[in-house]
């Protein structure tokens, strides 16, 4: 079977990362040239993408497109929160997924990722408009109490007022009209669903409190889905850069399905109290955030109670969690949540990785932004433990870390039911789960403080070296020559590269 991907834009977590998932798979892999995509400084070279989508489904007649349509709607995630186009042209590039559902015929599965405008709460307008570093706090604020005023809730007299004050006509209006223009683009993709283009799609809201005008856009494109008649094929949760991957897991799952299999299990929290944790960036709990990734992966789930015989489910699904989510990035004006007191946690999580029998997904959201540095510390030290995982993640919001974990669980749990597994598929399962500690562990939760915002690939190269060969030698892995890198030229995100196969992240 061949997957066509168009991923978001051009960094690892959401074009290899996806791409490792369905190879992991046993499945083969067409994705478009890597200069051809968007990345932090300049958007996509949409039209020669869109012509390279044409050619290989001409070409490859492939079973299925996972497509991020940021990207050849706008030209990538950036992209959509910066240019300038106006809706008529977002709208005829849209268009081309009806041409291109009648050059393959009927039997193309069109699995699409559409994303809600986000709102940052801070001064940083590396991947905003220009004027986000005078007044991103400030719209952040005004969008929610936008919201609470459409919704009638209480707001202090004055407070709206006042910050409108401070944020100049000229900057409402073109935020308002940005966020109008892509809110109608997202109309347009659930009509698309509606019509049957789209088979399946999810809506994500990156970066998203529990009020705003994001918020606001997600309850009504939900209702628009439950209107159209389309609810059983649209989800909508926290999310972005995951998605793909998550999305890769819901068509394999749909592939058992229909062969007469499926794919369950059951969901652990350690503690117990962590499905009650808010989650950061998301406005929702834990507990919320997976539900809403296993829904949207078609996975049969229920809540493990202590009880009962696990023998008819495929993997456990542990959620490594807290009370109170930690964070290893800390932002000027809010509380530092980079050093929490996990040990009681950590204990309870080990003792359940080693009275387990089953295949395990360990999702790793004590902290955002990395793994628990001492979850991981004990794991190294028990390979035994590291065997049973057939997915693990830790980097960036719970959303991205579970959606990414369970999404490797189920490549691996699709390969031995569909007799795809091989040498190859079982080397891309190690590659991504060393690749995963390596980015979690190693760098987000230890050396990305060291560089001090540095960028130097000489630095990082040297710090990591050490870190390579424990994860390597814990994992009773060789993974070959290794390379690390910064894709966009920033300490945000890592790259790793192995000499022989390539690069996965």
């Amino acid at each position: 079977m061949t997957l066509l991907l168009i991923p978001l834009d051009d960094r690892p977590v959401t074009s290899i990362l996806p791409a490792s998932v369905a190879k992991i798979a046993g499945i083969n892999v067409l994705t478009p040239p890597r200069t051809l995509m968007g990345s932090l400084q300049y958007p996509a070279q949409v039209d020669s993408l869109s012509s390279w989508i044409q050619a290989a489904l001409e070409k490859a007649k492939p079973h299925v497109v996972l497509l991020g349509l940021d990207s050849i709607v706008y030209g990538g995630l950036i992209s959509s929160r910066q240019t300038t186009d106006d809706l008529r042209t977002l709208e005829k590039r849209l268009a081309q997924l009806k041409k291109w559902k009648a050059l393959a015929g009927s039997q193309l599965k069109i699995y699409a990722q559409s994303s809600i405008m986000r709102i940052s709460d801070n001064y940083d307008n590396t991947e905003e408009k220009d004027y986000w570093s005078r007044f991103g706090r400030e719209l952040f604020a005004w969008s929610a109490l936008l919201y609470r005023k459409s919704k009638g809730l209480a707001i202090t007299p004055g407070t709206l007022e006042s910050l409108e004050a401070k944020i100049p006509l000229s900057v409402r209006d073109d935020y308002l009209k940005t966020r109008f223009r892509n809110f109608r683009i997202n109309q347009n993709i659930v009509e698309l669903v509606k019509d049957k283009v789209i088979d399946k799609l999810v809506i994500s809201l990156d970066d998203s409190g529990s009020e705003g005008l994001n918020v606001l856009e997600k309850e009504k494109l939900i209702n628009l889905a439950h209107t159209s008649g389309c609810d059983d094929r649209i989800f909508c949760y926290p999310g972005a850069d995951e998605v793909l991957s998550t999305m890769i897991g819901a068509w394999l799952v749909e592939q058992l399905h229909l062969r007469g299999q499926r794919i369950s299990t059951q969901v652990v929290f350690r503690p117990d109290s962590a499905q009650n944790c808010l989650s950061r960036y998301e406005g929702q709990t834990l507990g919320e955030t997976v539900q809403g990734q296993l829904r949207a992966l078609g996975v049969t789930h229920s809540l493990y109670t202590g009880e009962g015989s696990m023998d008819d489910i495929d993997f456990v699904t542990l959620i490594h969690g807290a009370n109170m989510q930690g964070d290893h990035i800390w932002l000027p004006n809010c509380p530092d949540m980079r050093n929490v007191d996990t040990t009681v946690q950590v204990r309870e999580t080990l003792a359940l990785l080693e009275e387990l029998n089953k295949p395990i997904v360990l999702c790793d959201v004590a902290y955002a932004n990395g793994s628990d540095p001492l979850l991981m510390q004990e794991l190294l030290l028990r390979p035994h433990i590291i065997s049973k995982l057939v997915g693990y993640a830790g980097w960036n919001t719970a959303g991205n870390t579970i959606g990414s974990a369970l999404a490797m669980g189920v490549a691996r749990v699709f390969a031995k039911k569909a007799q795809t597994d091989s040498a190859a598929s079982y080397r891309f399962f190690q590659q991504s789960l060393f690749t995963r500690f390596l980015d979690d562990w190693a760098y987000q939760s230890n050396v990305r403080a060291k560089l001090n915002t540095e960028a130097s690939v000489e630095k990082l190269g040297i710090l990591m070296s050490p870190l390579v060969k424990s994860i390597s030698t814990s994992m009773r892995f060789e993974p070959g020559p290794v390379r690390v890198s910064f894709p966009w030229r920033r300490v945000f995100e890592l790259e790793v590269c192995f000499e022989d196969r390539q690069p996965v992240s």
